[in-house]
């Protein structure tokens, strides 16, 4: 049995089979619900995301390699976490999770020049700091986290070469727009005494002024941005620092999503779709509709929508059940929850499935589950736990924290090779041409002003 929810103007459509059960809404709150969970879906954003770290960094073949996701879950026996994240979520959002930990323990001991999670730091620490006031505390730890992401995450090396390709593509494209047009917007030919103008600055502008003797000469772009070369050689490439950074970089990123979604941070959750663009984007065709689901929510944001409902959809986009601090989860998992309450409730109907029952169960979904609650709340019955109850991961962090450790995979060594993830690339993002995806963006705008849908 499956239910399928469609959103048309003024209500909400659930097709079960041969029935198709209308529920009809206020206005204001079709709105609301189209803003915030049908534009852009948080959860399954997350999944994508954990689709695409996975994609990267896993892979099953990689046993011998050292500090790789793969050893890891070898080495502390993680045997529920598979290579479709479809089959494991949870299972692999929370190896993820132990693997970022680690990595960051590592780099806090490089830091602090320690040998072992037990040893003293040495350099840089302020004495007594334990028994400082809380303010003294938090400074010293903001102190050495910004430590951390100046050595391994915001590497000047990659932040300079992504800076360069941007501006070099910038520069591309304000020297095609600064073109010469005619008043009504079309190019004219560049011969001396030619009236021919063209609606593109394109291939038949250019077969026609080669048709000229002589030709005109094609204005040369002069760029004042060297092109940005590659960090590394490939004969001096350190893998396991790469790919650890690497993979310390994205399991934060990862991880900032998560605690964006659960505090409701709307302005973060916006920032976190940018990146996550430019990530579908360099995964090319397999993820390019998630790409453009990122880019039209940015649209509605920045352009599309008025200043109100730009604020509706950044903000409204959690719901907290239990009005406790970091309670709070997507809207889009909201729903599936009501579906699988929806799902269960028909179930019981049995053979008594009838478009009248089914239309029933959906109008009354919300009172009954309130007074459902109440009844259980004055008979004092306990609801049995929907979740399980996991071990504290501290032996496993400590195990792996120590293999990379030993390793000494946080610092680069010259000619240190893997054999699945040979020649691993540090920043995903390198691989963008900047030059297209300007001309991406430049397209979509265009297809927006035009009323073109996207896909």
């Amino acid at each position: 049995m499956v239910i399928n929810f469609n959103l048309y103007p003024y209500g909400c459509t659930i097709k079960i089979g041969q029935f198709m059960i209308s529920q009809f809404f206020h206005m204001q709150f079709v709105v609301n619900y189209f803003l915030s969970c049908i534009i852009s879906n948080s959860f399954w954003f997350l999944n994508k995301h954990l689709q695409l770290f996975y994609k990267r960094f896993y892979n099953p073949s990689s046993d011998d390699d050292p500090c790789t996701m793969q050893f890891d879950r070898n080495l502390i026996n993680r045997r529920n976490v598979k290579a479709d994240v479809h089959k494991a979520y949870r299972a692999n959002k929370d190896f993820l999770i132990v693997e970022v930990k680690a990595r960051v323990i590592a780099a806090a001991l490089k830091i602090f020049q320690m040998d072992s999670i037990t040893s003293t730091p040495k350099s840089p620490f302020e004495p007594n700091i334990t028994s400082k006031g809380r303010f003294d505390r938090q400074r010293f730890l903001h102190k050495a986290s910004s430590l951390i992401v100046d050595e391994f995450i915001l590497q000047n090396a990659a932040v300079d070469v992504l800076m360069d390709s941007i501006l070099t593509a910038q520069e591309k494209q304000n020297l095609l727009d600064s073109q010469i047009v005619t008043e009504n917007g079309r190019y004219p030919c560049r011969f001396d005494g030619c009236n021919k103008t063209f609606k593109h600055d394109g291939k038949r502008r250019r077969n026609h002024e080669m048709t000229h003797n002589p030709p005109p000469p094609l204005p040369t772009i002069q760029l004042t941005t060297e092109q940005p070369d590659q960090i590394n050689s490939n004969s001096s490439r350190d893998d396991i620092y790469n790919y650890n950074t690497a993979l310390m970089n994205e399991g934060l990123f990862f991880m900032n999503y998560l605690d964006a979604v659960s505090e409701g941070d709307g302005d973060r959750i916006i920032r976190q779709y940018k990146y996550l663009m430019l990530l579908c984007k360099a995964d090319g065709v397999h993820s390019k509709n998630y790409a453009l689901e990122c880019l039209y929510l940015l649209f509605q944001v920045l352009a599309l929508l008025t200043p109100r409902n730009a604020h509706r959809l950044i903000w409204n986009r959690g719901v907290n059940n239990h009005g406790v601090a970091g309670g709070n989860i997507a809207l889009d998992l909201e729903v599936e929850m009501s579906n699988l309450y929806l799902k269960q409730a028909i179930k019981n109907l049995g053979v008594n499935v009838t478009e009248r029952s089914v239309s029933r169960i959906c109008n009354s979904e919300q009172a009954c589950r309130k007074l459902l609650l109440n009844i259980d709340h004055e008979l004092k019955r306990k609801s049995r736990a929907t979740y399980h109850s996991h071990r504290s991961p501290k032996d496993e962090i400590c195990e792996v924290v120590s293999k990379l450790v030993e390793t000494d995979a946080l610092t680069p060594h010259e000619n240190r090779k893997y054999k699945v993830f040979d020649d691993f690339e540090t920043d995903l993002t390198s691989t963008i041409d900047m030059s297209a995806l300007y001309k991406w963006i430049n397209t979509h705008k265009k297809n927006v002003e035009l009323g073109v849908k996207a896909r």
